[in-house]
């Protein structure tokens, strides 16, 4: 049974991240012909499709990938209440504000594996590989403020540390202010 949980919140957790990604490379205008942009575009194009012809955009909010990403979210919230023995009823208003909670959690996480990866990387590939440029078209408005007040020193950006520590205060306050529920995500 453990097995079966561990899957389906990775499989959950997996379905969210590509959401984020989809409705973040968007906002953030990165390169079309990237392969990792299109296959995002490509595995969530069957199901965020023909939801579009039902809810069409509103200026630039995609509402369809928003409300997979929600959807996402919600099932994550109930399968994690369901299965892992949180005692909870069978159906309650709560899991729609908890489905929030799990959608901010995703991207707090995602965001951090992503300027992880894109550290790694610039160690390695030193911005010559697709995923690097990806990656910087992504984490860069969220490091380039920083690094205009802490410049690199030589070759280290001390920005991605305090990007991390960012992250890493918010999900400490998170888990102030909302204790277990928040580790459940």
């Amino acid at each position: 049974m453990i097995s079966l949980i561990f899957l389906g919140r990775a499989v959950l957790t997996i379905c969210l991240y590509v959401v984020i990604l989809r409705l973040w490379m968007q906002q953030a205008r990165v390169n079309f012909y990237n392969p990792f942009t299109q296959f995002i575009v490509r595995i969530t194009q069957p199901v965020i499709g023909p939801l579009r012809r039902l809810m069409p955009s509103i200026r630039r909010i995609d509402t369809a990938t928003w409300l997979i990403f929600y959807l996402f979210a919600l099932l994550k919230v109930i399968f994690i209440y369901r299965f892992e023995g949180i005692d909870a009823p069978i159906w309650s208003p709560y899991y729609l504000l908890f489905a929030l909670a799990a959608m901010v959690h995703a991207f707090g996480h995602l965001l951090f594996w992503l300027l992880f990866f894109r550290a790694i990387l610039s160690w390695v590939s030193r911005g010559q590989s697709v995923a690097d440029e990806l990656l910087a078209q992504l984490t860069e408005p969220l490091v380039a403020p920083i690094r205009r007040i802490i410049p690199p020193i030589g070759m280290i950006d001390l920005s991605f540390m305090v990007v991390v520590f960012i992250l890493m205060f918010l999900n400490l306050l998170a888990i102030d202010f909302l204790g277990n529920l928040w580790l459940a995500f």
